[in-house]
């Protein structure tokens, strides 16, 4: 019976004797780690126009969705592009993804191809920073992402997304 007690004894101070400061510490001096980054089938709409064409150019687009990257969890997307319609000109471009958390990834493109204009482009897209545990973030990823206007002539539709790279955080 005696030994029971001994061991429970030793058990209790061995718990109260752990300092929970070494695990803070360590959370704050957390090397960043590169990790595979996927985006898949993130789905939105579009929209041409609108927007203030002294502020941003003779095309503004508009496009927002929802979808599950890797390490975001469901996850808001949206994205402002000031833009003088010529196919090779990335314009000015301002892209956001919300993790579920809140912690946003800026986000800036570098390259475009439209391997068939009006129906899909291919982007290189690089983290600018963000917020949260994403504040001193890098990497790259490329999407491929295909358009549906809502009708012929329309300013609006609709886009899935599909990306894949590296995130640093």
């Amino acid at each position: 019976m005696k030994n029971r007690f001994l061991i429970l004894f030793v058990l209790a101070a061995t718990l109260f004797s752990c300092n929970s400061d070494s695990m803070i510490s360590d959370d704050l001096n957390k090397k960043a780690v590169e990790r595979p980054f996927k985006i898949k089938n993130l789905e939105g709409v579009f929209q041409l126009g609108g927007g203030d064409p002294a502020e941003c150019g003779p095309t503004v687009l508009s496009a927002s969705g929802q979808g599950t990257p890797t390490h975001l969890g469901n996850s808001m997307f949206s994205e402002q592009w000031c833009w003088t319609g010529q196919l090779d000109d990335l314009g000015t471009r301002t892209s956001v993804i919300t993790a579920a958390n809140g912690d946003e990834l800026w986000c800036t493109i570098e390259t475009i191809d439209w391997p068939v204009p009006d129906q899909s482009f291919i982007e290189t897209v690089k983290f600018e920073g963000g917020t949260g545990r994403f504040s001193n973030v890098s990497g790259q990823f490329t999407q491929y992402v295909e358009i549906q206007f809502d009708c012929n002539g329309c300013p609006t539709g609709t886009f899935i997304m599909n990306a894949e790279g590296t995130i640093k955080y």
